[in-house]
């Protein structure tokens, strides 16, 4: 398991090494002179020549490569062309907003997605276990920015019962809590559907297995063999999904937040990009990345935890 764990975080260090890479390269596929697509009407000679120096940018391309890592390693993302503020503390500024928004939303989805997939397993045959599945099915079909038009509209015009813009109060947990139901809910009600779906199928495996049969043999409870027994198997395709999901959350989350007006990553990314602010893209995407490569080596250790069956030799 340990050597497994060493040889993951082995594997990150080539990836986010070809993701800085070709972060550096946006800069070059830019036409004409980067300084001067980046301060747009603004531009003049002075300024683009203190640009140029500030970013490296009248160096070769070699040393400018040297002097992004270094900076990358020493924590130093930059510095944003338009506001003058560190990249580092835009993005921890904005990163808190999103992390809250994907947490919540893709820990509800997993928990109402599972049970409710698991559900549908056990009472396959019952009107409630087809409802399930049809709802399932149409959480799927809703893109998360369809969902949270349609949230606002309902929520926020027909009934105002919640808030529609920003993040709420800071330091008012109960006002930051409101103003999170519905992008989150929003923002997961795909995922409720895909779970429930994939944990159904995989649920529905696993019960026609000779060990759930054994079970049954022997008189334990139904719910005890669903719930206990089965469902520990079951969910093992979805922590898969669940990782892999934070790489589709944050890119929901870049629509949510805009339609939601809440500050974070997504929205600050969305924003340099309008405003051609490519120190601020290059660290937000930086950052969007190690998050997805974590969630990916998080889900694949945990997958032991849930199953001493598997082995990582």
């Amino acid at each position: 398991m340990l050597k497994y764990i060493i040889k993951r975080v082995l594997w990150v260090i080539p990836t986010l090494l070809g993701v800085l890479i070709i972060l550096f390269s946006l800069t070059y596929l830019m036409p004409g002179d980067p300084a001067s697509a980046m301060l747009g009407p603004r531009a003049t000679p002075e300024l683009v020549a203190e640009l140029n120096q500030r970013l490296h940018l009248d160096r070769a391309m070699p040393v400018r490569l040297g002097y992004y890592l270094l900076g990358i390693v020493k924590g130093d993302l930059g510095t944003s062309v338009w506001s003058g503020h560190k990249v580092s503390a835009l993005l921890a500024e904005a990163l808190p907003h999103t992390a809250l928004l994907a947490l919540t939303s893709l820990g509800v989805a997993a928990l109402i997605g599972i049970l409710l997939g698991a559900f549908a397993a056990v009472r396959r045959n019952s009107p409630i276990g087809g409802a399930v599945t049809i709802v399932s099915l149409l959480g799927v079909a809703v893109p998360d920015f369809v969902a949270a038009l349609l949230l606002m509209l309902l929520f926020c015009v027909q009934f105002p019962l919640l808030p529609a813009l920003g993040a709420g109060e800071a330091g008012d947990p109960i006002d930051i809590a409101v103003h999170l139901i519905l992008p989150a809910t929003a923002l997961g009600i795909g995922w409720v559907g895909y779970l429930a779906r994939l944990t159904r199928e995989s649920m529905l495996d696993v019960l026609d297995t000779d060990y759930i049969r054994t079970a049954r043999a022997f008189a334990i409870p139904r719910r005890t063999i669903a719930y206990r027994y089965a469902l520990k198997n079951a969910v093992i395709p979805s922590i898969t999904v669940i990782g892999l999901g934070v790489g589709k959350l944050l890119g929901g989350a870049v629509f949510v937040e805009i339609i939601f007006s809440r500050p974070g990553l997504g929205k600050l990314i969305v924003d340099a990009v309008y405003a051609r602010d490519f120190p601020v893209v290059q660290g937000g995407i930086l950052v969007a990345t190690i998050l997805f490569v974590l969630a990916n080596l998080i889900a694949d250790i945990s997958y032991a935890f849930v199953d001493p069956r598997i082995q990582y030799d």
